[in-house]
């Protein structure tokens, strides 16, 4: 079985000195069940994507994870749980953050895909490698 879940989620960008309206693209598809991808837009552009293990998702929503580049960790206090992203490619950072309502729920909807554990059902590494090799 293969599927994708698709959400678009309002994210704040938090190093920012005014309010930056900032749109997060996350996408999930069952045949790279390892991995999750988040397509920033802003002001009518696509500005960024990333690829990243869609465990430090499911894990950061609850927990501080990550380590480099990308950064995962909730944040219960005040009024509006957030789930806070950090990415840095050496260069270049920023912090942005999503109602932690919100992960939650993709989250949720990940694991209904393709449960924890079961990744290995869903993509076959040997095929990639032979793709990769040659014969």
């Amino acid at each position: 079985m293969t599927g994708t879940e698709h959400r678009v989620l309002p994210l704040r960008l938090e190093t920012a000195p005014a309010a930056v309206p900032v749109r997060g693209v996350f996408v999930y598809r069952t045949e790279r069940p390892y991995e999750i991808s988040l397509d920033f837009e802003g002001a009518g552009m696509h500005l960024a994507r990333w690829v990243f293990s869609r465990e430090l998702l499911l894990d950061g929503h609850v927990c501080a994870t990550g380590e480099g580049d990308i950064q995962v960790w909730p944040r219960w206090k005040g009024t509006e749980p957030r789930v806070f992203f950090a990415f840095s490619n050496g260069e270049q950072s920023c912090v942005v953050s999503a109602r932690a309502k919100d992960v939650q729920a993709l989250c949720r909807r990940m694991t209904e895909l393709v449960p924890r554990g079961q990744e290995h059902r869903h993509y076959d590494l040997d095929a990639e490698l032979n793709a990769l090799l040659p014969s």
